[in-house]
């Protein structure tokens, strides 16, 4: 704020009074450059602030969404792994003979020399629901 002079003083125009004047003008010119260097430093360092603040949020929500895909990512490697034991297990299985005749004979009705094979509406109905349980598990796999 400006002090108000008095209207009826009158001025002294001598060199000590310019001067003065001057050199008042000097400090009120060094303290609105002061203020307005603080300001843009306020101004530029708050907008820094900001950037950066902005920045470690949005790494924040890419780390989470990381976290989602790798828990997800560990869960199909998992079943995975059931899935590579199942057929290791089968693999070991089918390198039998004896498990292989008698897996054809159970399911495609092959039959020894001289043997005669029946089948029964039980048999077909075991088989129906294996292939509906397979078609089950196929369907949870492709969902997920």
């Amino acid at each position: 704020m400006k002090k108000q002079e008095p209207k009826n003083v009158a001025r002294l125009q001598n060199e000590y009074t310019k001067s003065k004047t001057l050199q008042a003008h000097r400090e009120q010119k060094k303290t609105r450059k002061t203020r307005m260097r603080v300001t843009i430093i306020l101004l530029i360092g708050s907008f820094v602030i900001i950037f950066f603040t902005l920045k470690i949020f949005l790494n924040m929500q890419s780390i989470s969404k990381m976290e989602s895909e790798k828990q997800q990512a560990e869960m199909t490697l998992k079943e995975t792994k059931k899935e590579q034991e199942l057929l290791r297990i089968q693999v070991k299985r089918l390198e039998d003979e004896d498990y292989v005749a008698k897996l054809a004979r159970s399911q495609y009705y092959l039959s020894k020399d001289n043997e005669i094979i029946f089948s029964f509406p039980e048999d077909n109905a075991a088989k129906v629901i294996e292939e509906v349980k397979q078609k089950e598990t196929k369907v949870r796999k492709s969902e997920s």
